[in-house]
């Protein structure tokens, strides 16, 4: 489930440097004048502070990573009404438009305040503040139903989310197309990826590394225009073979649907459940007690 920056100021010694400058006129002597001395552009501009960046936030440890792992983090697929031909497993993971409204009403009413991916990743990584009852809202896939049906529910809210797209399917009928993973980030959502074609990461091998890694982070930010550094795991499966990999590939965090993290990198096993359609606000509200 960006890094923070903090600035201070530093005052310049310009009064010293110029009082330096006049005593290289040797033993001349200024003539006395009744007038108060002027302040020059020079003095004004060289007074003035100038900002300095502090060192980095330093990174927590495994143990602290873990200890921050708190954050409910909530996975999404498709949102849409049920059709005569979903199978009964295609049925756990619809969501109805109305089912949606009902789950984010109850995160609202129970005091919870969904907030970004890169903001749940900071504070896992450098321990940043989050406001009370935090909730990250993700949606696997690429559905086309994630522009059309979950963006407006989430706006209607004001919620952020991110989305994480398989690659493969993009522009093609029924997915997202470029245009509408733009409009996402430009409503304040975030893009992951979520590999090129749905493999899973527990049992890839050779090149598929690059194909299902650093080829879907490329794609995404030659689209977005900006890098791409979240991941969310296909099937949400992983093994240790896996996450040397996703480092290598630049991800800052990835994210995953097991019931257990890597204690050695957090970071990189964020968990994450699915509430399946069935779950009224109060179950919702029980398992993000009782899960997380």
């Amino acid at each position: 489930m960006t890094s923070v920056r903090r600035r201070d100021f530093l005052a310049a010694g310009g009064a010293l440097l110029l009082a330096g400058c006049s005593r290289s006129d040797g033993d001349r002597v200024a003539t006395p004048t009744t007038s108060a001395p002027s302040t020059s552009a020079a003095e004004t501009s060289s007074a003035a502070p100038s900002p300095t960046e502090e060192p980095a936030p330093t990174p927590g440890t495994p143990a602290e990573i873990l200890a921050r792992s708190t954050v409910p983090v909530l996975c999404f697929h498709q949102i849409r009404e049920f059709r005569a031909d979903d199978s009964a497993y295609a049925r756990t993971i619809i969501t109805p438009p109305a089912v949606l409204t009902a789950q984010l009403q109850a995160l609202r009413d129970g005091g919870y305040t969904p907030v970004t991916a890169p903001a749940v990743v900071d504070h896992l990584q450098f321990g940043t503040a989050l406001p009370d009852r935090p909730v990250l809202l993700t949606f696997d896939d690429g559905s086309v139903t994630h522009a059309t049906a979950a963006l407006p529910v989430l706006q209607q809210f004001g919620f952020p989310a991110a989305f994480f797209p398989m690659t493969v399917v993009l522009d093609k009928p029924d997915w997202l197309s470029s245009d509408q993973l733009r409009e996402l980030d430009a409503a304040g959502m975030t893009i992951g990826a979520h590999s090129w074609d749905h493999q899973r990461m527990d049992q890839l091998t050779g090149d598929q590394w690059t194909e299902q890694l650093d080829a879907p982070a490329a794609t995404l930010a030659g689209i977005l225009g900006h890098p791409v550094d979240l991941l969310a795991y296909p099937h949400g499966m992983w093994n240790q073979e896996a996450l040397p990999h996703v480092a290598t590939a630049g991800y800052r965090a990835a994210f995953q649907l097991a019931d257990t993290t890597d204690p050695a990198q957090p970071l990189l096993t964020i968990r994450r459940i699915m509430p399946p359609p069935t779950w009224d606000g109060a179950t919702l509200l029980a398992h993000l007690e009782s899960d997380f």
